[in-house]
């Protein structure tokens, strides 16, 4: 009695765990093809890299991407519009000529990462701690990212 109780328990428990593979690897494959809207804060557009070095100083954190043959200058990235203000306005008062530059990044683990960062960043005002956070922000995707 308990052998014909036994084999079709395990055969459940094997056949449950192929088909949660697989529907975890399918929705894991679709998240990892998707593209994600974020928010680039641009501080300077240099045609080569010895005007930028030159030109552009800045104590905070920034990123330098080539895009074309054009060097770009990003003080800040969020996925959220308020936020982008808020970074733009911040670095506006420092007299730096910022834009908000719309992209996709395609990398969920980052994105996730920012997604909480936006959270924190949404909850402050002042300079001090919109810097901290942006900083970090600018770290994790030239690690996660860039691969830099």
């Amino acid at each position: 009695m308990k052998k014909n109780f036994v084999i079709p328990l395990v055969i459940s428990i094997v056949l449950g765990f192929i088909s949660a593979q697989i529907v975890y690897s399918t929705y894991r494959k679709n998240l990892e093809n998707t593209d994600y809207n974020v928010y680039l804060i641009q501080a300077g557009s240099y045609n080569n890299k010895d005007d930028l070095e030159k030109d552009f100083s800045l104590d905070d954190e920034y990123i330098i991407l080539e895009e074309d043959g054009v060097y770009n200058v990003y003080v800040g990235m969020t996925t959220d519009l308020i936020n982008a203000n808020k970074i733009k306005n911040l670095y506006s008062n420092k007299n730096y000529d910022t834009y908000i530059k719309p992209t996709v990044v395609n990398n969920i683990e980052f994105v996730s990462n920012l997604e909480q960062y936006d959270i924190l960043m949404s909850e402050v005002d002042d300079e001090e701690n919109i810097i901290s956070i942006n900083d970090v922000i600018l770290s994790s995707y030239e690690e996660m990212v860039l691969g830099k």
